[in-house]
């Protein structure tokens, strides 16, 4: 509740930017997955909106941020749907692939138990196969075996 009073009242915008994180933290240590959710998308719109002193530095709050979001993603009831909409989007799919390859895993599990999202699982597959020289995953692996070989 004092970081939401905080955020009203900060006129800084990178202290209002770090009592956004710190409500979304608190938010998920309370378990509290829908209001953690829109403390996510928050994050999200500032994070794509804002300009960053540099390009790294937005990719970095990105990666961040999908790594916050996967407590989210997987306690919320619609989280495996979320994962795939915000992880399969260019500006993030890029972070990934050039920063955090570990967080295919996450997505390719999202994919496995998503039955309603099959059609942009062949998208997927083409990062896969990118990806597969620089990053191996049990779970990337087997998909690979079942869809590429």
């Amino acid at each position: 509740d004092y970081l939401y009073q905080y955020r009203t009242l900060c006129s800084n915008l990178e202290r209002s930017l770090s009592a956004l994180w710190g409500k979304l933290a608190s938010e998920i240590l309370m378990q509290n997955w829908d209001i953690a959710l829109e403390e996510l998308n928050r994050l999200k719109e500032i994070i794509d909106s804002k300009s960053f002193a540099s390009p790294l530095n937005q990719v970095q709050n990105r990666i961040w941020l999908m790594h916050w979001g996967l407590y989210i993603f997987f306690n919320h009831d619609n989280g495996r749907t979320l994962i795939i909409d915000l992880f399969n989007q260019d500006k993030y799919l890029n972070a990934i692939q050039t920063s955090a390859p570990h967080l295919l895993r996450y997505l390719a599990t999202a994919f496995i138990v998503n039955k309603r999202r099959r059609p942009q699982l062949k998208e997927f597959i083409k990062v896969i196969q990118q990806e597969h020289y620089s990053y191996k995953d049990p779970i990337i692996e087997f998909l690979a075996c079942v869809f590429v070989n």
